[in-house]
Order: C-alpha cells, then structure tokens, then sequence
C-alpha cells in the first residue's frame, strides 16, 4: 500500500476523528464510489480500518491493528454507527463497560431515541433499545471517540428496569455485589428517571444481601401499592420469598443467591 493511499487516514486521525464513511472519502478525495470501495476494501485486507456498519468504517487505533472494533472498543464501533446522533451504550454493553460482567456476552447493545438499520456492528449482534429523547442523556459518560454510555448509576437502574436485557436478576446482583455506587447518587438519578420499580428491586436486592453502602440505605420514592417481581421472566419457585419491606416478590431464597454471589 502506497504513502499516498493512507493519507486519508493519517489526516483524520490527526484531526481527532476515528470514523469514516464511504460517502465522506469519496468526497474528501473526488473519487467514484467504485475506487472508494476498492480503497476501503484495501484497508480492511490491512487490517487499518473495520466496517461497523453499512457505509460506516471505524479507524483501527495502534494496538487495534488486525481486531474488530467492537471487541476492543465497543466506544469506538458505536460512534462509526450513529454518527453523532443521541444514543447510549447501554444495559449488558454498559455493565461490561464498568468492568461488572462476569461471563462475555456478544451483543452490543445501544439506547436510543432513533432507528438503525443495521442488525451488527463489527460483526457482533446489534440490539438497539428504544428510549424517549427527553431522558436518553440523564446518567451519561464519555466512553471515548464521541460515544456516550450510562454511569455506572444508571447502568444499575436501567439493569433493574429491564431483567429481561441483562439476562435476568442474577447479572444485576453481581454488578451491585462488585461495584462501588454511591447511594445518595443512586436515589438522585432514579428520581430523575421516575424509576420506582428498579429502585425497589435494587433496595431488596441490597437489603437482603447486606451489600456495604447500599443495605439500609435507599428508600421508596413513592408508598408502595403492589407486589412487584425481582426477575418478571422467572416464575417463583419453592423456595421464593416475600420481601415485605420493598414488596418484592423473590424467585428463589435471597440466602442462595447470596451464597452464589460469593463463590
């Protein structure tokens, strides 16, 4: 590969800019989309950039060379995708973001107020989440190279207001059993977010498994009514319980899943 054919590269990279559509090269160098596709095929063969989507190629970083995008840097794939638009990195991505997963999961998983086509991204699953505009930015954080992903606050609750996207109550125990969040942080957003139901499986969940910083420490944000369901996509078993305070309704004994969080 020629000096000149990386110029394009070296020119964006040293503008700050880690993405790349076929459209802006063809432009950018006043060439036909036949010779952007070839030089763009050229560069994949080299390993220098990753299609994340169609049409939208992320530019591999020193030590990113020869790896998809996605499995180095969700941050990275996800800002070639949405180009700007509001989004965040979300649910199961976000966990594995603040380093709370303990078992690898695929797909990359984004909140938004738009639609996207794309069914993958750098060769992973794509999930998009869909999300009112007026709360898709409350809880966020820089992940890097003009993506946005939920803080680790927001990453709780939204795992707690959707089971059923995290693969269940399980994961979410872990991620408050291994994480550090601040409780007064924690009431603050879910206010924000009128996010009553999540707070309350959280609280029981802390509660009852005497997680430092957060058992005794949240509340209601509204007199409870109803029962609610710790993982809405289990039915109780034998062993479920009753958690009065939170009126949470447990799948099984809040005793074994705190054994099972230790191991």
């Amino acid at each position: 590969m020629t000096r000149l054919s990386l110029e394009p590269l070296d020119d964006r990279l040293a503008a700050g800019k880690t993405t790349l559509t076929s459209r802006e090269l063809r432009e950018e160098l006043g060439i036909s989309p036949s010779a952007a596709s070839n030089l763009l095929a050229r560069w994949r063969r080299a390993g220098l950039v990753d299609r994340v989507a169609r049409g939208r190629y992320a530019i591999r970083q020193i030590g990113l060379l020869g790896t998809r995008a996605s499995s180095e840097d969700v941050a990275l794939a996800v800002a070639a995708l949405v180009a700007g638009r509001a989004h965040r990195i979300a649910y199961h991505s976000a966990l594995d973001f603040h380093g709370l997963l303990t078992r690898p999961v695929r797909t990359v998983q984004i909140a938004s107020p738009h639609r996207f086509t794309s069914a993958a991204i750098s060769g992973r699953p794509l999930e998009v989440v869909f999300e009112r505009a007026d709360t898709i930015g409350l809880g966020i954080e820089d992940a890097g190279y003009g993506a946005v992903v939920s803080n680790l606050e927001r990453t709780l609750l939204d795992a707690a207001a959707r089971p059923d996207l995290v693969g269940g109550y399980f994961p979410l125990a872990e991620a408050l059993t291994g994480s550090d969040v601040d409780a007064t942080r924690l009431l603050a957003l879910a206010e924000q977010l009128s996010a009553g139901p999540a707070l309350r499986r959280i609280g029981s969940l802390a509660d009852r498994l005497e997680l430092a910083g957060l058992a005794g420490e949240l509340k209601p944000l509204a007199p409870l009514r109803w029962d609610l369901d710790l993982d809405p996509g289990l039915r109780e078993s034998s062993g479920a319980f009753r958690d009065s305070l939170w009126r949470i309704r447990w799948p099984v004994d809040p005793r074994a899943v705190a054994q099972e969080v230790a191991q």
